[in-house]
């Protein structure tokens, strides 16, 4: 039988699940550029805790989604906005803007703000995120990443998975892990840095050193720690 508690976490998670936020002001979203790069910064700094030299190498894509609410009890969901920037020959390309935003049902309870890194690894990744959305363990397989800078990746880590996670969580949540989670690009946000009739392939082929201030932060840690 489902309590009134449990319905009133119902009620928050649909409400997560559905939401859609109207594109954000331009110092919002310099903040958020700011917010994404120190998450990076920070992982990497973590010697035994960082993300593999090798993978990163390796990596075609990297997004960056800081401080992704994630609530539960039976009922759960989570929401948070971050920028993907991927490889292009001369480093690393424009960011873009996304959300992730997902809901499960099961054995799950508690609080939490979670950053959350996600290592693109196959070269299709640029055509996922130009279809605008697409979920994780459905349209794209994760695993969790291997982590110590120095450490040497198994087969596993070669051949597996299309997206290697990291997370960081302050608060306690126990639960379901990244399965069924959108990514879904913010178009309204990339219009308001770059401009109308911009395309999320556009951006993800674009040089990143020649991207707005705004979003700059973002393209230099990338360019610091996986030059």
């Amino acid at each position: 039988m489902i309590t009134k508690f449990q319905f009133l976490i119902f009620i928050i998670s649909m409400s997560i699940i559905s939401l859609d936020i109207n594109a954000q002001s331009l110092n919002q979203l310099e903040n958020k550029a700011i917010d994404t790069s120190n998450v990076l910064a920070e992982t990497m700094k973590m010697a035994d805790n960082s993300i593999p030299q090798e993978l990163l190498e390796r990596a075609v894509c990297v997004a960056t989604i800081p401080d992704i609410i994630h609530i539960g009890f039976v009922f759960g969901a989570r929401y948070g906005m971050g920028l993907v920037s991927c490889r292009v020959p001369e480093g690393w390309s424009r960011p873009s803007f996304l959300s992730v935003k997902g809901g499960s049902w099961g054995a799950q309870i508690g609080v939490a703000s979670v950053d959350l890194i996600l290592v693109f690894t196959r070269p299709n990744a640029v055509e996922k995120f130009s279809k605008n959305n697409f979920t994780i363990g459905l349209d794209a397989t994760v695993a969790a990443g291997p982590v110590g800078r120095n450490a040497e990746l198994g087969t596993d880590y070669r051949l597996d998975s299309e997206i290697y996670s990291y997370s960081r969580a302050r608060g306690v949540f126990i639960g379901p892990a990244l399965k069924g989670t959108l990514l879904k690009i913010n178009d309204k946000d990339n219009t308001k840095i770059y401009g109308t009739d911009i395309k999320t392939k556009d951006i993800l082929i674009t040089r990143g050193d020649r991207s707005p201030w705004a979003v700059m932060p973002y393209v230099y840690a990338l360019m610091t720690y996986a030059p």
